[in-house]
């Protein structure tokens, strides 16, 4: 059973034991929950803030990214700026935190997007990037990104943003040994989630301040990771990316960790345009094991890595 297959065949059972636990979810009275009454009280009762816009939109960054959608869910592309017809381009899937969640295919382009769209960037990156849009109350993964929820239904996205990656490459000139996935926050915990998804399926993965990364570490270790994180941040525990990279160490996986002396929880803004370490500042890098790609730019070594097992 393929794994959008499995997911929908739960839907119905989670939402049933939702609506046993959460009556009052159930907003038309009918006696039964849909996705969207679901989605619509996991909003209301955490609180959680959507549409807020892109973190530092300016015009190029809304130029560069196409706006699109498929099968209901909205999302942005960017492609590289001049595409040889007898190449292949890397795939990067760009995973927003819990404020890109919405409708409106505007508020997932983050800080890091931004650092993307950049014209020397793209000249010294030509990529395909896809950025997804969670829909409200849903997240990547199965489990909620905000407080303890319980009998909860969670829309999870992740079998779809499959999908699209699907017909992404057959659309596009896209490397298939070269797909990356990356995220900050609930997309950093996205990350975790969709490497477990489809273990060995992505190139390499960047998780920064993941806030629930998985409880074990089962197919992580097929991937090389570079991992980040604020040591003060006091949103997403760093214990989360401390734990995870010593399991992953211990396991034989291939990871790489930093961690980030005196800041907060916009770590992205230092993890997506890390050059190196720098002692003095606190930014320190630990690495897994003598085989781990030690290059020091961040999207040097991202562009660097590549499946073996892909043409």
């Amino acid at each position: 059973m393929s794994l959008v297959t499995a997911w929908a065949a739960s839907v119905e059972d989670r939402l049933a034991q939702m609506h046993r636990h959460h009556p009052e979810a159930d907003a038309n009275g009918d006696g039964a929950l849909t996705e969207q009454e679901a989605m619509d009280y996991v909003v209301r009762v955490t609180g959680r803030r959507v549409n807020r816009g892109p973190v530092g939109g300016p015009s190029e960054l809304l130029e560069a990214f196409e706006e699109r959608s498929r099968a209901g869910m909205k999302y942005r592309l960017m492609q590289p700026p001049d595409i040889d017809p007898e190449a292949h381009y890397p795939l990067i899937v760009s995973l927003h935190g819990g404020g890109g969640a919405g409708d409106d295919n505007v508020s997932q382009l983050r800080w890091w997007n931004g650092v993307m769209a950049k014209q020397e960037w793209r000249r010294a990156h030509p990529a395909f990037v896809v950025v997804p849009q969670a829909v409200s109350g849903g997240t990547w993964g199965e489990r909620s990104q905000v407080g303890d929820l319980t009998n909860i239904y969670i829309k999870n996205m992740i079998p779809a943003v499959f999908e699209l990656i699907e017909a992404l490459q057959e659309e596009l000139p896209i490397d298939n040994s070269r797909i990356y996935v990356l995220g900050s926050s609930m997309g950093g915990s996205g990350t975790w989630n969709f490497l477990q998804a489809r273990p060995g399926f992505f190139a390499a993965a960047i998780p920064v301040c993941a806030g629930r990364p998985p409880d074990d570490i089962a197919g992580l270790t097929q991937t090389p990771v570079w991992s980040f994180h604020g040591a003060d941040d006091p949103t997403a525990p760093v214990e989360n990316s401390r734990r995870m990279f010593q399991k992953l160490t211990a396991a034989g996986g291939s990871i790489k960790y930093t961690e980030l002396r005196g800041i907060g929880h916009n770590s992205w803004i230092q993890a997506f345009a890390y050059e190196g370490d720098d002692q003095e500042r606190g930014f320190v890098t630990k690495i897994s094991g003598a085989d781990v790609d030690q290059t020091a730019d961040v999207w040097d070594w991202l562009f660097r890595q590549r499946r073996q097992d892909q043409n």
